[in-house]
């Protein structure tokens, strides 16, 4: 009896030992996987970022935008070399991938490989349906939008052709040139239906666009700072109510982006001198709006 007692004892300590070895292996592999989670969490947030920064500077400086998602990995304690980034063929989407060998602290002596960590990031720049900060000059949707084509909007009484001041805060004269100098402060949607402003406004267009320019004096449409006031949102519209040859009503068809380069008197009103450009501005977007050189960010994949 005492015999089998002990190698009942012998047996119990060696399923005693085994279960701590297999408990240990299991807390290892534990440890591990929370490891490599933490490193593609990591990957995966820095990825993003990249992406982020990098779209700030489409679509018209591929190459400044993939410097800023190199600079952007290596804020964030990652490897540029440890990424590769690609764009469309309009240069309106950034990819970054991102693809590394994980560390495992503890499962290679069970004789597990380390794996492959592996993150995706995509931003897109896709046309703006609603913006804030317009200005209270529409144009029509027959005109050249291509970056850098040069344009002036007049400004006059006869509220006709294919330009035209129009009514954002409210009609008169103090409301448009607090808008044009300051920008519209609320949301304005494609959609929306704006009544036309009547009057030259010659006066408060030549002040409200010089006081604009004279934030941002040395800036072109090639070379501005962020949150440069000669930079505005100008909305496409399309006539809804004309009245003896005069357009009375406009419905806003999407936006465009317009550099302030002058502003002059005419003897009918005003122009005002400038070029288009390509900007991404905060604001609703979508993938069906017309394209007129106005984006929305979006973090898509």
């Amino acid at each position: 009896m005492k015999s089998i007692l002990q190698r009942e004892d012998g047996a119990i300590t060696l399923l005693t030992v085994f279960a701590m070895v297999v408990m240990l292996a299991l807390m290892a592999l534990v440890i591990d996987i929370g490891s490599l989670y933490l490193e593609k969490s990591k990957m995966q947030n820095i990825a993003d970022a990249a992406t982020l920064a990098g779209i700030q500077e489409m679509p018209n400086d591929y190459e400044q935008a993939k410097t800023e998602i190199k600079k952007t990995i290596q804020a964030n304690g990652g490897n540029p070399d440890e990424y590769t980034i690609s764009t469309n063929d309009n240069f309106t989407r950034i990819d970054v991938a991102g693809s590394k060998i994980g560390t495992l602290f503890f499962a290679k002596a069970l004789g597990i490989s380390e794996p492959t960590i592996q993150a995706m990031a995509r931003a897109e720049l896709l046309p703006l349906t609603t913006g804030k900060g317009a200005i209270p000059l529409g144009i029509q949707p027959n005109m050249d939008f291509t970056f850098g084509t040069f344009m002036k909007i007049k400004v006059s009484d006869s509220a006709s052709g294919n330009f035209g001041a129009i009514a954002l805060t409210g009609p008169g004269a103090k409301n448009y040139e607090t808008d044009l100098t300051n920008g519209y402060q609320f949301d304005l949607s494609v959609g929306t239906i704006l009544n036309t402003e009547t009057g030259k406004m010659a006066g408060p267009t030549e002040r409200a666009v010089n006081a604009r320019i004279a934030k941002c004096p040395n800036a072109t449409y090639l070379d501005y700072p962020t949150n440069c006031s000669r930079v505005v949102l100008v909305p496409i519209f399309e006539p809804v109510s004309i009245n003896q040859n005069q357009i009375k009503q406009v419905k806003v068809v999407g936006f465009a982006s317009f550099f302030l380069e002058n502003a002059s008197s005419t003897s009918s009103g005003a122009e005002v001198s400038g070029r288009f450009i390509s900007v991404a501005m905060v604001g609703e977007s979508s993938s069906e709006q017309t394209n007129y050189g106005t984006y929305s960010i979006k973090l898509t994949k």
